[in-house]
C-alpha cells in the first residue's frame, strides 16, 4: 500500500499497488508513512478556541514512528505528553468550552481507514471512545459551545466525507450534509452556537461555507478560484481565519468580506487557531530541513514566533481557561 498526494486538495488516499487512487479523500495522516511528500497534505486544521483567557496549547507530536498528543505552555515553554498510545493519535483535538475536555482523533496503527472520535480529560486521563465504527474514519471533533454536542466529519454514509453531529457521550449521531459525491468536512461550530462553518467542495472547488446546526441554509463565503479549507472563528464570532491553497492563512469577515492574506512566509502554513482571548493566532509552518513546528502571531498576521522545534509538530488547539459555564 502507498500513500498517494491529492492533486489538488493535498490530502492523502490509500492506493492499492497497480491500482487506481480510490475516490473518497481520507483525512488521517499516514503516521508511519511521513514523509516530505506527504507534509505537503494539509487537509488539517486546528478546532475553534472559545472566549476565556489563554491557556495551553494541545497538539500532535511525530516522533519515534509514533504520533501522540502533547500540550505546551506558551509562556513557559513547559511541555507535558498526554498520551502514550501504540495507536496513532493524530491530533485534530478540540478543547471544550469549559478547558476541562479534549476531543481527539485515534486511529489504528495498521490501516488508515479506521479513525475514532476520542475524548479525554484535559490530564490525559478517562480516555473514552466515541465512534466505535470498524473501517470508518471520523475525524475532526468540533464542541458545541453548551458543551452537549460534538461535529465530526465521517465516510460512514458513502465513500466521501459528510458533517455530522453527536451528543458529547456520542449518543444519537446524525448526519448534517448529505449531498452524495461531494466532499463536506471541517466542522467548526460559532461561539455561538447559531452556526456551524465547513469546507465543501459542491461548488467544484474547495470553499468555505456556513450552515445552520441541523444542516439547513448552507450559505457560500468563499467563492474564487483557490482552494480554502479548515475555518475557524474568533473567539467573538466577528471573523474567520483559513487556509488557502495549503500553504498561507487568510482571516475575513463573518460574512466572507474584507479577506485578507495574513502570512506571506514562502513556506506552508496552516493549523490557525485564535487563541482564547482573540489576540493571537497560532498556526503550523515549515522549518529548515522540512521540520514542523508551532508557530504564534498576532492576530493581524504580523512577527510571528516559533513556539516549538519538534520536528513534526502539528495542529495546535488552545484552552480557555477562566470560562464561565
Amino acid at each position: 500500500m502507498s500513500i498517494v498526494h491529492h492533486p489538488r486538495t493535498g490530502t492523502l488516499t490509500n492506493r492499492p499497488p497497480g491500482g487506481r487512487t480510490p475516490t473518497r479523500r481520507t483525512l488521517s495522516i499516514a503516521g508511519t508513512a511521513l514523509t516530505v511528500a506527504a507534509l505537503f497534505l494539509p487537509a488539517f486544521h486546528a478546532n475553534a478556541a472559545f472566549p476565556g483567557a489563554n491557556g495551553d496549547l494541545v497538539f500532535a507530536r511525530f516522533t519515534h514512528g509514533q504520533n501522540d498528543l502533547w500540550v505546551l505552555d506558551p509562556l513557559t515553554s513547559a511541555l507535558t505528553r498526554l498520551t502514550d498510545s501504540p495507536q496513532r493519535d493524530e491530533g485534530l483535538a478540540d478543547w471544550n468550552a469549559y478547558g476541562t475536555q479534549i476531543a481527539f482523533v485515534r486511529c489504528s496503527p495498521s490501516k488508515l481507514g479506521n479513525c475514532d472520535i476520542w475524548l479525554m480529560d484535559a490530564d490525559g486521563s478517562n480516555e473514552a471512545r466515541l465512534t466505535p465504527t470498524p473501517n470508518d474514519i471520523e475525524t475532526w471533533p468540533a464542541w458545541s459551545p453548551d458543551g452537549t454536542k460534538i461535529a465530526f466529519t465521517t465516510d460512514a454514509s458513502d465513500d466521501f466525507q459528510d458533517v455530522w453531529v453527536m451528543d458529547a457521550d456520542g449518543g444519537n449521531p446524525t448526519q448534517l450534509t448529505t449531498t452524495n459525491g461531494i466532499f463536506d468536512a471541517f466542522p467548526e461550530w460559532s461561539p455561538d452556537g447559531t452556526k456551524i462553518a465547513f469546507t465543501s467542495d459542491r461548488a467544484a472547488l474547495d470553499d468555505i461555507w456556513v450552515m445552520d446546526p441541523d444542516g439547513s441554509n448552507p450559505v457560500r463565503l468563499t467563492t474564487g478560484t483557490k482552494v480554502d479549507e479548515r475555518p475557524d472563528w474568533s473567539p467573538d464570532g466577528s471573523s474567520i481565519t483559513f487556509s488557502r491553497n495549503g500553504k498561507d492563512i487568510w482571516s475575513m469577515d463573518a460574512d466572507g468580506s474584507n479577506q485578507t492574506r495574513l502570512t506571506e512566509s514562502k513556506r506552508i502554513e496552516f493549523g490557525s487557531v485564535f487563541s482564547p482571548d482573540g489576540t493571537m493566532i497560532a498556526f503550523t509552518r515549515e522549518g529548515p530541513a522540512t521540520r514542523f513546528g508551532l508557530w504564534v502571531m498576532p492576530a493581524d498576521g504580523s512577527s510571528a514566533t516559533r513556539l516549538t522545534s519538534g520536528k513534526f509538530d502539528f495542529f495546535p488547539d488552545w484552552q480557555p481557561v477562566g470560562t464561565v459555564g
